[in-house]
């Protein structure tokens, strides 16, 4: 009987062949679009090695883990890389927002998703926007103390504020600002009173109220990015007919303001007309809204449309690295 017998040289060769050499990828760099998973395979070497992978990503906000994946959150350039014990390799990562198709009139900036509060769109009791500042007293209206905006709107409202003043030596001032949830339903709990205090039945009050006070968590003052302005402590429909007014109605878009409630979209908003209530969604937005004669309800629609539209285009058109 021959008993097989493997030499020690064999053995040792065969312990080096299945240890890691090396992790490399097909190519140094790869795109994805925001919101897919990462597909980077790495090539072990050699390829029969014993490995047990960790990937590392960068502490940039461009990726991150969903439900054990990779996957790309904001568009950007960053590194992906893998270790096994002491050895590792990284790779580029491109990540894109998914392109509209080259024919498309849809916003460019569908992505940047606008938050809306609105008969339709309610916001928590819980609800308060991020960096809230105090509004300094010389920017308010007397008797109007107190009052909060997100720093954003603020620094844009004074850029505005200075180039209204330049141009025609206009004044206005701020009369109203950031609502709490809590805030918002004392007023609109107030307009009801009044209305039935004129005769009007408890329904009845409550539908006509909502023409010109939102219901609490309806109201786009609870976002932070809202302000009411006034000439003369009030808010009237003649303030289009004061300079500050007409100025505000064609300027304000170039420093990222709409006027939220617009004359001709009360049917959309279902607010009637309010020439004083300006909103802050960033200058492009503002343009591409004032261009095409939308109002925020229209614009966030078709922003919906314009993200369909991409993933479509997308599936038919993947993602190539610059």
């Amino acid at each position: 009987m021959c008993r097989k017998t493997v030499s020690p040289g064999r053995t040792m060769i065969k312990e080096l062949d299945r240890k890691l050499q090396a992790i490399t990828f097909d190519a140094d760099k790869i795109a994805v679009y925001v919101g897919d998973e990462i597909e980077a395979q790495p090539n072990a070497v050699p390829k029969n090695a014993d490995v047990t992978y960790t990937w590392e990503i960068a502490d940039d906000g461009i990726l991150g883990v969903q439900n054990g994946k990779i996957i790309a959150k904001e568009s950007g350039r960053t590194l992906l890389c893998i270790t096994s014990g002491d050895i590792s390799a990284q790779v580029r990562v491109i990540t894109k927002y998914k392109p509209l198709p080259p024919e498309s009139t849809l916003p460019p900036l569908y992505y940047d998703k606008l938050m809306i509060a609105n008969y339709k769109n309610t916001l928590s009791p819980e609800y308060v926007p991020e960096h809230l500042i105090k509004i300094p007293d010389n920017y308010t209206a007397d008797g109007y103390y107190g009052l909060y905006v997100s720093k954003e709107t603020f620094d844009a409202y004074k850029e505005m504020y200075m180039a209204m003043y330049k141009e025609i030596k206009g004044r206005m001032h701020i009369i109203s600002a950031y609502r709490s949830y809590a805030r918002q339903s004392e007023l609109y709990n107030k307009a009801v009173q009044n209305l039935m205090a004129q005769g009007k039945t408890s329904t009845d009050a409550r539908a006509l109220a909502l023409n010109t006070t939102q219901t609490p968590g309806n109201s786009e003052h609870q976002l932070g990015n809202t302000i009411d302005v006034s000439n003369d402590n009030t808010t009237d429909h003649n303030y289009l007919k004061t300079p500050e007014g007409k100025w505000l109605s064609e300027n304000c878009y170039k420093y990222g303001f709409i006027i939220r409630y617009p004359a001709d979209k009360a049917d959309i908003t279902r607010i009637e007309y309010e020439p004083w209530h300006i909103r802050y969604v960033g200058v492009n937005h503002a343009a591409y809204m004032y261009v095409n004669d939308l109002c925020l309800e229209q614009y966030v629609d078709l922003q919906e449309q314009g993200e369909e539209a991409a993933n479509d285009y997308a599936l038919q058109n993947p993602a190539t690295p610059d």
